[in-house]
């Protein structure tokens, strides 16, 4: 898939890199919300990943880097460390690119005179799709089931380091974990986080049950490693919900924010905290307080959202109904202002809808998908492991309104 064609431009070429991976990486991340593979793996592509250098400099006859500039950014070092680090093994050579990020600092010339822009951010999407990817395709694949719980947690703890060695070698005016001023990156800082936290909530998810009733004989390293890992899966559900700010406002969201797949990013934040707090915050008793109020904080983002979107109605809806339901477990109930009633569902009607005002570049499509976007999240294969579900709670009688999703193999680890 790599074009040596001596007689494009480096611009060009560049270009055409660029527009396989803004392809690949929307692909990608419709396949995290759809719940669907993706149609090629990264150790199939020969596509070098994109500069990090803004449009204007790769533009055809405006090319601002010279070759040996170009031929350092894509040195056989940095390529293999800028290309993912979990990439399978080719099934010609059976070998597998690892390696650190490589810094900023280290790169000499020109190169090194880069400076954080939208290109370098591109990279970095880049860079994390595919590492969301091949977390899918290693830890939600059906032969996953054939491996001990240690196994997996092995996986789950290697994916873990790659996620937060992706993230330490985020330039300053990128990181979503500190407090900034600089609102010119602000959207690229927001967009960043949202995917980041939600691969960590893939790569944690299948921790957040009780596996202690299916696994008795557990040690207690492995009883410390599932309740950090379901740990850090709600963390990362709170930290979603905490990039937002406390009074909802969408159209200021929708112009800072990856607009096209918020309501996935608050739904899958929602289902994570609803899953901790049916459990009674058993994971995490210290934080129920906070848990709750995130919870009901996402709840309000999505009821703020709905009067423009049909998708984000029936989010708002869906989790209106279960926050309400799993409330009393931890002695809470939801605030009044929040919840759903039929005069909602009469107000909001499809002809409102399609005729709702828009604000920006945001427009209202009709989404006839199910709100629940990511079926893995709200059940996996681990979930055999799971009481029964019964309306969003869990109990051993059979369930009533929603069956379960059930995993391909049932096979209890060994």
């Amino acid at each position: 898939m790599r074009n040596h064609d001596g007689k494009l431009s480096n611009s060009s070429k560049e270009i055409r890199y660029r527009v396989w991976w803004a392809i690949a990486s929307t692909e990608r991340t419709l396949g995290v919300m759809t719940g669907r593979t993706t149609s090629f793996m990264q150790s199939d592509c020969s596509v070098p990943l994109p500069l990090p250098l803004e449009e204007e400099s790769v533009q055809a006859n405006k090319c601002s880097y010279d070759t040996a500039t170009a031929r350092q950014l894509r040195s056989p070092q940095t390529e293999e460390s800028w290309s993912s680090d979990v990439s399978a093994s080719t099934p010609s050579s059976g070998s597998s690119k690892a390696g650190p990020m490589l810094p900023l600092n280290s790169w000499t010339g020109k190169a090194a005179s880069i400076v954080p822009n939208n290109g370098m951010f591109f990279l970095y999407s880049s860079k994390l799709s595919i590492l969301t990817d091949e977390i899918l395709r290693q830890l939600y694949r059906p032969a996953i089931m054939s491996h001990s719980w240690a196994e997996v947690q092995g996986i789950m703890l290697n994916f873990q380091k790659k996620a937060e060695g992706w993230r330490s070698g985020l330039p300053v005016v990128f990181d979503f974990t500190k407090s900034q001023r600089d609102r010119e990156f602000i959207r690229q800082r927001i967009c960043l986080g949202c995917s980041y936290y939600s691969t960590l909530i893939i790569i944690n998810r299948p921790s957040l049950c009780k596996l202690d009733e299916k696994i008795p004989k557990e040690t207690d390293r492995g009883k410390a490693i599932d309740r950090t890992s379901a740990t850090t899966c709600v963390d990362a559900a709170r930290s979603i919900v905490d990039l937002l700010p406390n009074e909802p406002d969408p159209a200021e969201l929708y112009r800072i924010s990856p607009w096209y797949c918020m309501v996935h990013h608050l739904m899958q934040a929602v289902t994570i905290l609803m899953l901790e707090i049916s459990y009674r915050a058993t994971h995490c008793p210290e934080s129920t307080d906070d848990i709750f109020a995130a919870a009901e904080k996402a709840v309000g983002w999505l009821q703020s959202m709905s009067t423009q979107d049909m998708a984000a109605n029936r989010a708002w809806r869906l989790s209106s109904e279960m926050l309400t339901k799993v409330a009393p477990k931890i002695g809470r109930r939801i605030n009044e202002r929040l919840k759903w009633s039929t005069q909602f569902e009469e107000q909001m009607t499809m002809q409102d809808i399609l005729h709702a005002p828009t604000t920006g570049s945001f427009s209202t499509v009709p989404d006839r998908q199910p709100v629940t976007s990511w079926e893995p999240l709200m059940f996996t294969s681990f979930d055999d492991y799971l009481h029964r579900y019964d309306d969003g709670l869990h109990r051993n009688d059979e369930p009533t309104t929603h069956p379960p999703w059930q995993p391909p193999y049932h096979r209890q680890y060994r």
